[in-house]
């Protein structure tokens, strides 16, 4: 229970201190007026108890069932006498209550079960038959008592149900899903109590973000038992939040509509919801969230509504519902419950010509294949460049769309072929990396008191021709000095640094090093925006390289810091930093202070850093952002790629080698280069393996990596002769299955990752 009080909300405290009360008075079940008797199913008595102000029922006893007189009178009453007298009585209810809740009212009035279920006022336990040889389907149930137990002794209501792998995966979707559903229901609470102002609301919501974050945690643990978090507490004190959690089993177990009819896709979503809702109302922890999470109910049911033609149609059941909350089988959990996206969110586009009738501000543009059919020249000429590659095989007098469906099915099934070529338990890390980012995002939020925003454009703006762990390291450098360090004036140790770097000795270098003589970070500040930032960004990195170590760590998957990264030879990596204009827009981010409108502009043109920052900021959004970066396009097309490959550079639109030429680009739709056919081919796969598609790059950018190390393309030999296998597979001499397994076997293999 301490761990959870340490949330300190007034709600929880109210309901802790009165249930202690409660404990210390001794009632005499005999002397006081009852307030209310709940049946337990698991007893078959009554319990006894009394309402508490802050919310909730205290037990003070229990109450044998006292027997109706109609079957002391007539104990041999007739089944069919029987059903009326259920049905008779069920008529006086709340037509609201639920199966629980009506069942236990029946069973408390003295009906007999065989009766209850006979009258089909309530689908049975057991599945028996019911009228006429009409079978009711099988609605499980999950007792006070199991509930009681499960809770105090830190298990989980699916935990018995569920592999470690699938607790887990549960586990992080259902936490995201409930964060995010609370947050939205927090935002219209402040609304509702008086605030009008968009950046008041956000700054109270991130204020409050790291506890509501706690709490989505401790509720999701209660359903799927992951980390075994524990000390909930329940007590001998029950709310109706446990009715919430036997009907929420039941939906997820049986999903039963409340009509009898099965739809599998809404209520097991639902059915998540509702219990951790129940937990909430049953324990006391998150009592708030509660009733945020079960606000929301109704509006997942009106979404499902809306698009039920499409969830009830023939055939197969498509991977992801349109409202955007994933499908999964029987006794599984789904493999992703998307967020609804956040205000946050940047466009992945930013057209900027005067002509464009797209907003870049509203955070809605994406890149694809369609955004590419926009421009038919420019999609014509970009996808005519592939034709040239090795990995593709030339088609005769095939149109600009069959060429771009031929290299995105290619790219498509290569990465397939990556993905499944991965370890089960890799892939089940491997595709958490945003997560982690997230999770990394949160705790320097709450460290450095910095908007999450800012902090995911921080990581984008440092992020090109960087490592991942580099990029972690590089952005946390640059928090601690704006933040941390921002009153520190500059040294003569930091003049020394720069003298000493040699990209630094530029003659436009040398005048800016001089204005910060004498400044303190806090105090640099000049009539040019992009001058200021540009000499904030000198001072970050002067700072840093005169006082702090060079090396940095690996981070795993899940957003922790593991051992420091190493060379080849056993020496720790040291980390480079990118242009000051890459570390002048991190500071801008930093100090825009969340405001997106800021931020966005900062984070350019290239799609990359775009997708980059939401993966960052919502990795559960529904609009499926995926980052593309050199791994990403090696990965695609199965070959050893640099920064300067010819392949990248039309992904990106570059121009990284003078003169050879690359892909074209437009300010109208702010589309370039390549990038929409490969975030189309991500997309897919990602749909064939019902993942998210910034999963699927994250899975198959490790294996990559894996399979193509620094070491190996670096060489010029093992490139060439990598290409050579795919000119073969061009020119027909090899199918695509040998041209795979050449390559795996010229490469050696797939590494696994530093971090296992």
């Amino acid at each position: 229970m301490n761990s959870f009080l340490q949330n300190d909300t007034d709600a929880e405290m109210d309901r802790y201190q009165e249930a202690n009360e409660f404990a210390a008075a001794a009632f005499d079940p005999m002397a006081e007026k009852v307030q209310k008797l709940r049946y337990n199913s698991t007893t078959r008595k009554n319990d006894i108890v009394l309402p508490m102000q802050a919310g909730g029922f205290f037990k003070i006893g229990e109450a044998d069932l006292p027997q109706p007189d109609v079957m002391d009178a007539a104990p041999e009453k007739p089944l069919d006498m029987r059903v009326q007298d259920v049905k008779d009585y069920n008529a006086e209810f709340d037509n609201k209550l639920s199966y629980a809740e009506r069942r236990a009212n029946l069973e408390a009035a003295g009906m007999d079960r065989e009766a209850i279920m006979a009258a089909g006022i309530i689908p049975p336990e057991q599945g028996p038959m019911q009228a006429e040889g009409t079978v009711q389907p099988t609605r499980p149930d999950i007792s006070e008592n199991e509930i009681t137990d499960i809770l105090a002794n830190g298990g989980g209501l699916l935990g018995r149900e569920l592999d470690p792998s699938l607790r887990e995966e549960g586990f992080i979707q259902l936490t995201e899903f409930l964060l995010q559903n609370a947050v939205e229901g927090r935002r219209q609470e402040l609304v509702e109590q008086g605030f009008t102002n968009d950046q008041q609301i956000e700054m109270q919501l991130q204020s409050e973000m790291r506890e509501l974050r706690t709490i989505a945690e401790t509720l999701a643990d209660g359903v799927f038992g992951y980390r075994n978090i524990g000390g909930i507490g329940v007590g001998d004190f029950m709310t109706a939040g446990v009715m919430d959690i036997q009907e929420g089993y039941r939906m997820y177990m049986g999903s039963i509509n409340d009509d009898g009819s099965s739809n599998s896709n809404t209520e097991r979503v639902l059915g998540l919801v509702v219990m951790a809702a129940g937990v909430a109302e049953a324990t006391g922890v998150g009592y708030g969230i509660g009733k945020l999470i079960k606000a929301s109910v109704p509006k997942l049911r009106a979404g499902l509504t809306a698009v039920g033609n499409r969830l009830n149609q023939p055939g197969e059941m498509p991977t992801t519902s349109s409202f955007g909350v994933g499908e999964f089988a029987p006794g599984q959990v789904p493999q992703k419950l998307e967020t609804p996206d956040l205000p946050g969110r940047i466009s992945t586009r930013l057209p900027t010509a005067k002509a464009s009738t797209e907003d870049p501000l509203s955070g809605n543009l994406i890149v694809g294949l369609q955004e590419m059919k926009a421009d038919p020249k420019l999609y014509e000429f970009n996808v005519n460049l592939t034709k040239d590659y090795p990995n593709m095989r030339v088609a005769l007098n095939a149109s600009t769309d069959e060429t771009a469906e031929q290299f995105i099915t290619h790219v498509k099934d290569n990465l397939l072929y990556l993905h499944d070529k991965v370890p089960e338990q890799t892939r089940l890390r491997s595709q958490k990396w945003y997560d982690g980012a997230r999770a990394i995002t949160d705790n320097w939020q709450a460290e450095y008191g910095v908007p999450d925003t800012s902090i995911a454009g921080a990581l984008a703006a440092l992020s090109p021709q960087k490592d991942w762990y580099q990029n972690v390291s590089l952005a946390q450098r640059t928090l601690d000095v704006v933040v941390k360090k921002k009153d520190f004036q500059f040294s003569s140790e930091m003049a020394v640094t720069f003298d000493n770097i040699p990209a630094l000795n530029k003659p436009a270098y040398q005048e800016m090093r001089k204005l910060l003589d004498g400044k303190s970070y806090a105090e640099i500040s000049h009539p040019d925006p992009k001058v200021e930032n540009g000499l904030k960004a000198m001072f970050v990195r002067l700072y840093d390289q005169s006082y702090n170590k060079p090396d940095y760590a690996v981070v795993g998957p899940e957003g922790d810091f593991l051992d420091l990264a190493l060379t080849q030879s056993g020496a720790p990596k040291k980390a480079a930093w990118g242009s000051l204009n890459e570390i002048g827009k991190a500071v801008a981010s930093i100090e825009a202070n969340g405001n997106v409108d800021i931020i966005s502009p900062l984070m350019g043109e290239r799609h990359k850093v775009r997708n980059f920052y939401n993966n960052i900021y919502n990795p559960n959004s529904s609009l499926g952002d995926v980052t593309i970066d050199t791994h990403a396009v090696a990965a695609g097309l199965l070959r050893p790629l640099s920064g300067k490959a010819l392949e990248v550079d039309h992904n990106f639109k570059n121009m990284s080698v003078k003169g050879r030429g690359t892909t074209k680009g437009s300010a109208v739709s702010g589309v370039s280069g390549n990038y929409g056919l490969y975030a189309e081919a991500y997309r897919r796969a990602a749909q064939e393996r019902g993942i998210q598609p910034r999963q699927m790059q994250s899975i198959t950018w490790e294996a990559a990596r894996g399979l193509f190390t620094d070491t190996f393309k670096s060489n010029d030999n093992n490139v060439a002769e990598i290409n050579q296998i795919w000119q073969g597979y061009k020119n027909g001499e090899i199918d695509i299955s040998e041209t795979r397994r050449l390559v795996d076997e010229r490469a050696g293999g797939i590494n696994p990752p530093t971090w296992e």
